[in-house]
């Protein structure tokens, strides 16, 4: 009987704020998660210098994990899984214990 009602001027400026925000999103190119954080590329090319300190680091340790690494060496844990594999193939670790979700490594 009523109507479509008119909706408040705070929804509207909501939407508003909202569709400014997205706009600037785009304009300066910058990905950000749920959390509001900054998104960095995943396309994180491992250099020698980073796998010299990672080296450094395993000789320290009787066996290392991802997670262990990854908080020494200030990288995300993707990178650290990916630098002991590539450790792990060229035979200077040797993987002790390894299950779905995590790997343990020991220095050879």
């Amino acid at each position: 009987m009523g109507g479509v009602s008119k909706k408040p001027i705070s929804n509207v400026e909501k939407r508003m704020k909202k569709e400014m925000e997205a706009q600037q999103k785009k304009a300066s190119g910058k990905k950000t998660s749920k959390t509001g954080s900054e998104v960095i590329s995943k396309n994180i090319v491992i250099s020698n210098e980073m796998i010299k300190r990672v080296q450094d680091e395993i000789k320290k340790e009787k066996i290392i994990t991802p997670y262990e690494l990854a908080t020494k060496s200030n990288i995300t844990i993707s990178v650290a899984k990916r630098i002991l594999k590539e450790l792990n193939s060229q035979g200077l670790i040797k993987e002790s214990f390894k299950n779905r979700r995590t790997a343990v490594y020991m220095a050879a």
